[in-house]
């Protein structure tokens, strides 16, 4: 009797586990359908200046003052600590000595040019004079020539007396000698003034090396005096100073920096040699890191809306904007680095503070179907489609998801051509007819259907809230209701974002509305 009873307590119990199958389950059919899916990606990140300078040395130097100390707030040009080098001053005022040296020797010679110029001028006009009087001197020889032959003449017919003759013929050769000795001072004349030539030629030419001289001084002026600007070092920008390793006559080296810095001083090299005499961090902006995963590193760009949390300074959401992004994607941990800058007003928001950083993802026109429509098993997803009023279970392809809506991508399809290289996958194309409601786990393959109609185009079984049964209307919720954490974002950790402890959240919540 008791074994009766007992059999019949476990019928009982067999029934109750397992609903009756002996009609065909009414379900509802759905499509995937072309849809804006709006999701959030979060990271842990920090805060860094929007500009760190260190600043070095440029030649081995004394610091023989140093004016400013960490915290103080500097303006662009302020003189952070002044150098010496004995030997660089001497040679500057070396240079400039040389400089006006220079300038003096090309203004003798440029005199030189003006005496050399004269004396072209007047050895030109001795020339001018000489052929001159040759002139004259020819014209006496040619009008003596003619008396001596008219008169000879006269003397041949005993008409003049023949010492008449002999005055002219001496007469003639009087003017012949003074032609000649003109002649002579032509020639001599015509080359002072060739020699004269040469002397200008030759005074502009010293002018010319005096220029080149100068011009060469005054190079290596110019280049020991941006030497000695390397004396002053100077602010790059509006900041305050983090780090300094200046001391008075403290020895600096270009390579190294300070040596008397300790060797856990701020800012070191990663060779951890090298101290930079300054550190400063500009304040009036500052940048945050959003690390992106490979999938979504396509539909992140400049502009992307996004929110950023910094418990030290404001346990609140602040609105901000992706400002620029790197482009390639890290090797190491396939993401892409996003940078949201941020105003700092009043350098309230430090360099170094932790920060949690959100970037709202929109992927236009991805076929989705309702989460509902999806079955897990065995690490894989599936769908029950609907197929000469039978159900088939078929797997899956599956992308980005909102928690409403899940992008579908392709179907698996088996390769019955048997070849190695065939694909197995088909893409989804919306056509397919989706078995959706809360009776799914009653289904089995090839079993009869019976539909009772589409489903609205809402997450769950049939039924429900017509209002997100548009993709329009499911970006519009999305938005409103503000970005939200997801699943695989890790919180801060909790020494830095202390949380009361009946909270349960492990995840950083996400902005309201009005955030």
């Amino acid at each position: 009797m008791a074994a009766l009873v007992m059999a019949a307590g476990c019928a009982k119990e067999e029934e109750k586990a397992a609903p009756s199958v002996a009609h065909a389950p009414e379900i509802q059919v759905t499509r995937a359908s072309p849809r804006k899916i709006v999701r959030v990606v979060g990271q842990p990140s920090f805060v860094q200046s929007y500009e760190q300078t260190a600043i070095y040395a440029k030649l081995a130097s004394y610091i023989e003052k140093w004016n400013v100390d960490i915290g103080d707030a500097v303006r662009k040009g302020d003189v952070l600590a002044d150098l010496f080098v004995p030997e660089l001053r001497e040679e500057w005022e070396s240079r400039k000595a040389t400089v006006e040296f220079d300038a003096e020797r090309v203004r003798v010679a440029e005199k030189d040019v003006e005496v050399a110029a004269a004396r072209v001028r007047a050895s030109a006009a001795k020339l001018e004079e000489a052929k001159a009087i040759l002139a004259k001197y020819q014209a006496e020889v040619d009008r003596w020539d003619v008396q001596v032959k008219r008169i000879q003449g006269e003397v041949d017919k005993q008409v003049i007396a023949p010492q008449i003759l002999l005055e002219s013929q001496n007469q003639l050769r009087s003017s012949a000698a003074a032609r000649d000795a003109a002649k002579a001072t032509i020639s001599t004349a015509a080359a002072d003034l060739q020699a004269d030539d040469a002397s200008l030629d030759r005074a502009k030419v010293n002018v010319a090396a005096a220029k080149a001289e100068l011009s060469v001084a005054r190079s290596e002026a110019k280049r020991v005096e941006a030497l000695v600007g390397y004396l002053k070092l100077y602010a790059p920008f509006d900041g305050i100073v983090v780090a300094r390793n200046a001391n008075t006559w403290d020895f600096v080296l270009p390579r190294t920096g300070d040596p008397s810095a300790g060797a856990r001083s701020p800012d070191l090299s990663p060779g951890q040699q090298a101290a930079p005499v300054y550190v400063v961090d500009r304040t009036d902006i500052v940048r945050i890191f959003v690390d992106v995963p490979e999938r979504d590193a396509n539909f992140v760009h400049v502009g992307s809306e996004a929110r950023v949390k910094l418990w030290a300074y404001k346990d609140e959401w602040l609105p901000a904007s992706v400002t620029r992004l790197s482009w390639a994607l890290n090797v190491k941990s396939r993401t892409l680095r996003a940078e949201i800058d941020m105003p700092n007003p009043g350098a309230k928001i430090l360099p170094g503070m932790y920060a949690y950083g959100r970037i709202v993802i929109e992927r236009p026109g991805v076929l989705a179907i309702p989460e509902s429509a999806l079955v897990q098993a065995g690490g894989k997803s599936f769908v029950w489609l609907y197929e000469g009023g039978k159900s088939r279970r078929t797997e899956v392809q599956t992308g980005v998801e909102d928690g409403r809506w899940i992008e579908v991508t392709n179907r698996r399809v088996g390769n019955p051509s048997g070849d190695p290289f065939g694909d197995e996958w088909r893409a989804m194309d919306g056509s397919e007819q989706i078995l959706i409601g809360s009776n799914l786990s009653i289904l089995s393959e090839g079993a009869e259907v019976k539909v009772t109609g589409p489903s609205p185009d809402v997450p769950g079984a049939g039924g429900g809230d017509a209002k997100g049964s548009s993709p329009a209307a499911a970006g519009e919720e999305a938005a409103q209701a503000g970005p939200a954490p997801t699943p695989d974002a890790e919180p801060p950790p909790s020494e830095a974002r202390p949380r009361p402890a009946a909270s349960t959240n492990t995840n950083p919540p996400g902005p309201t509305a009005g955030s």
